[in-house]
Formats: structure tokens, C-alpha cells, sequence
């Protein structure tokens, strides 16, 4: 039996610069739908002129945002946020949240976001950059979501502090186990989780409706594990792809942006944020 393959690719016109004076200044892009799921698909994404094979276990976990304006993001208050810095998450998840922090508050636990909204512009940029500092794309993309697989760029998943393992240690994790899923939020890599991803304790998306958040941990939880923690060796890995992009990034590397339309409005985001998924 002949099995179809189909060759996938995201396809990026990337310019020199990222930023503008003027946000309305719109950069091309150009994304390749997928009405029908294949049983075997392989999946591209060029960058900086290069076309890189996607690996497991991102494939078939690339993101289609709805289109989205500058002003469908609000910033979340700096006083929830680590260490003050500016993070931005899309408008329809903004009021959970903030009652969520509160709550957490009131409860004696003081949670931080340390990143939120990323763009696709962002997350190809710090590809772009760890290229030329010599590393491979195998090795980048085994702890850094390949441009258009990020959560971050729907405007709903964030990262608590720290977003590190040590955070599955802590006060704050073991709340929002109890009670993300009231207010619509989910551990989306959490163990055994459907995305076959490593876990990542500090990363939580909204989804909307409490119900759906326990329908979905409790299909995580009846499955397989299928993969194992990762060794220490790895984690010491992801610390220093962390500590490289925020020594390394220039304010002008982490322009962001959001979907208008099939394209992109330019706008800037903090230096500095941890990527992950």
C-alpha cells in the first residue's frame, strides 16, 4: 500500500528589519492550510532562506491562530508579572486571568507570568540568531518551538516564574493544579499529555469553558506514558539555550507581531523573555 506524502511548508518572508516607527507597516507571510490529516506528512519551515525538516514530537502540532489586532492584546499588570516587565495576552483571556492571579493572591500565593504573547516574527529571530552562533537546527528545535509551533503566538498560553523544572516544586504549581482549571486555564504540557511533548509545569494556555480544562486533563491522564522526564543533561541544556537568548538578544531582535488578515502588524515586545513551547 502506497501511502501519500505530503510535503508541508510554512513559508516566511523575513526582512532585515522588524521593528517600524509605523505599526501599520505590514510584513507578508504566507501559511499552508490543512483541510485533510494525512497519514504521512512531512513538515518545513524555512528559515532565513533554508528550508529545515520539522521534527518529533512538534509535527502535527502546528498552530493556526485566528487573525488578531494590536488591539485584541492587553497587557497584563506589572505587578503580575516578573520582575515588572510588559507582557501582553490576547483580550478574551485577560479578565480570567487577572481573577485568577487575584484569587491566588488572596490565597497566599503570589504567581508571576515571566512571558506570554510571542510573535512568529520573534520566534524566527531567535532561530536566525542561534544558526549563526553555530548551533544546528536539530539541536535548537529540541528545546525551542520551531517558528509556528509556539503556543505563545495564540495570545493565550503563558509562562509562570520560573519557568523552569524547579517550578513543579513549588507552592504555586500545586495551586494552580487545584484551581487553573477553574478559571479555564490548562497545563498544556503536562505528564503523558496528548501533544506528546516533554512536560513543561510552568506553561498554561486558556481555553475557555472549566469544564472542557477537566475533560481534557482527565484524557492526559489515562494515557500512556509515553515519554520519560528529560535527564539532567537536557534540562542543563534548556537553562543554556535560556541564558543565551537573554545575554545575547538586542532590543531590535524581539520585535513581535500579531495576525491582521493574512498579515502581520509590526510592534515591540520585551527583551528578554524564556522561549520554550
Amino acid at each position: 500500500m502506497q501511502y501519500l506524502v505530503i510535503l508541508l511548508s510554512i513559508t516566511f518572508f523575513i526582512p532585515a528589519v522588524f521593528a517600524s516607527d509605523q505599526p501599520e507597516e505590514v510584513l507578508s507571510i504566507a501559511v499552508d492550510k490543512l483541510p485533510i490529516k494525512y497519514d504521512n506528512v512531512i513538515e518545513t519551515v524555512i528559515i532565513d532562506a533554508l528550508r529545515y525538516q520539522v521534527p518529533e514530537p512538534w509535527t502535527g502540532n502546528r498552530q493556526f491562530p485566528t487573525s488578531r489586532n494590536l488591539d485584541e492584546l492587553k497587557q497584563i499588570p506589572t505587578q503580575y508579572t516578573h520582575e515588572g516587565s510588559e507582557i501582553y495576552i490576547l483580550a478574551e483571556a485577560h479578565p480570567p486571568l487577572l481573577e485568577m492571579l487575584e484569587q491566588a493572591h488572596l490565597d497566599g500565593i503570589e504567581l508571576k507570568v515571566e512571558s506570554a504573547y510571542r510573535s512568529i516574527h520573534y520566534q524566527t529571530r531567535i532561530f536566525i540568531r542561534m544558526l549563526k552562533q553555530g548551533r544546528s537546527f536539530e539541536d535548537i528545535v529540541r528545546y525551542v518551538a520551531p517558528p509556528g509551533y509556539s503556543q505563545h503566538m495564540l495570545g493565550t498560553a503563558m509562562d509562570f516564574y520560573p519557568s523552569n523544572w524547579e517550578f513543579a516544586e513549588t507552592k504555586q504549581y500545586r495551586w494552580l493544579q487545584e484551581n487553573g482549571a477553574k478559571f479555564g486555564f490548562e497545563e498544556t504540557y503536562s505528564k503523558n499529555n496528548r501533544y506528546r511533548m516533554p512536560w513543561e509545569a510552568w506553561h498554561w494556555n486558556y481555553i475557555g469553558e472549566p469544564d472542557i480544562v477537566d475533560e481534557m486533563v482527565a484524557e492526559d491522564a489515562d494515557k500512556e506514558d509515553e515519554k520519560s522526564a528529560l535527564t539532567e543533561a537536557a534540562e542543563s541544556s534548556v537553562t543554556e539555550v535560556s541564558e543565551i537568548i537573554e545575554r545575547d538578544l538586542e532590543p531590535s531582535d524581539t520585535a513581535g507581531s500579531t495576525f491582521a488578515e493574512g498579515a502581520i502588524i509590526v510592534e515591540e515586545v520585551e527583551e528578554g523573555e524564556i522561549l520554550s513551547n
